[in-house]
């Protein structure tokens, strides 16, 4: 974000259109200049509005979501991507670590994702909430006072807070757990990769998301994306039958034998779904969640 001491988009303005005044009189008079003016004010000020420096994400930290039974799922979980688990101290909640990011689920009567977090470098909340209120976004603290969250057009509750938050976990939160040993896992986790989003209107959850995450990278089969540090964020029109909020997740992993992982995952209790993406698999847990797993590729 910025710092204090740089000047806000709105000053930059000013000045640029007192220096087009200036220069403008001198040649063809005041009048004449302020009709040049007028006509090229609209263009300054969206370019000014452009340049609204980004917030410096790191990546998708982590994705939380109900389960019907933490202790199954966690044990699911960890057979496909590491035991290197967490439990919360108060609650019967889970975290699960994927490279610097995590899963987190916990018991709920209603299964869905809860929110998914996208981690900032650097993270200052009072200077997030002075880059919010600049740009019109309501948000809400957590009681932690550590970090918030805003919600799309269609309630999805995205978090802002710190980057690779595992660590902080362990600082009164959550501690260890002893998972039986259950092999090597079915893939070498290293991140997220991206996270699908349903939204009912697209231009209108666009014109939401730009304001986060700057503007639109790509389009592709009916997916629109956005970069957030080493993570992409999609929208997607809710396909018929489903709603709106996380369509999936996607998981980074090093590299891995397409058909050996898909049938270790249909041995661990996967459904196996048919991939849109040539050996990435895609696959439902116990509580219908869709996950997919890609290997390296570039950006």
């Amino acid at each position: 974000m910025r710092s204090v001491s740089e000047p806000r988009p709105q000053e930059a303005v000013v000045d640029i259109l007192a220096a087009m005044l200036r220069d403008a009189s001198r040649s063809i008079g005041r009048r004449e200049a302020l009709s040049v003016i007028g006509l090229g004010a609209l263009a300054v000020v969206r370019s000014a509005a452009a340049a609204e420096p980004a917030l410096h994400f790191g990546g998708l930290d982590h994705v939380e979501f109900t389960v019907s039974d933490p202790a199954k799922s966690i044990a699911f979980y960890a057979r496909i991507f590491g035991n290197a688990v967490l439990k919360n101290n108060k609650t019967t909640r889970r975290y699960l670590q994927l490279g610097p990011c995590y899963i987190a689920m916990e018991r709920g009567q209603e299964i869905h994702v809860d929110h998914f977090c996208s981690g900032i470098e650097g993270f200052d909340i009072s200077g997030l909430h002075g880059y919010l209120e600049r740009l019109g976004i309501a948000y809400r603290d957590y009681p932690s006072g550590r970090d918030l969250y805003v919600t799309d057009p269609d309630g999805t509750r995205l978090q802002l807070g710190g980057y690779r938050s595992w660590n902080s976990l362990l600082n009164g939160t959550a501690s260890p757990e002893s998972l039986p040993a259950a092999g090597e896992p079915i893939f070498r986790p290293a991140g997220f990769d991206h996270i699908l989003v349903n939204v009912t209107d697209v231009a209108t959850s666009v014109a939401f998301y730009e304001k986060i995450f700057g503007p639109v990278v790509r389009r592709n089969n009916n997916r629109t994306w956005f970069q957030a540090g080493k993570t992409q964020v999609g929208l997607l029109e809710t396909p018929a039958g489903q709603r709106a909020g996380v369509n999936h997740y996607c998981v980074s992993a090093a590299p891995f034998d397409y058909a050996d992982a898909t049938r270790k995952l249909e041995q661990a209790g996967a459904s196996l779904v048919e991939p849109e993406v040539r050996g990435a698999p895609e696959f439902r847990d116990s509580d219908g969640y869709l996950i997919q797993v890609m290997g390296p590729r570039g950006r």
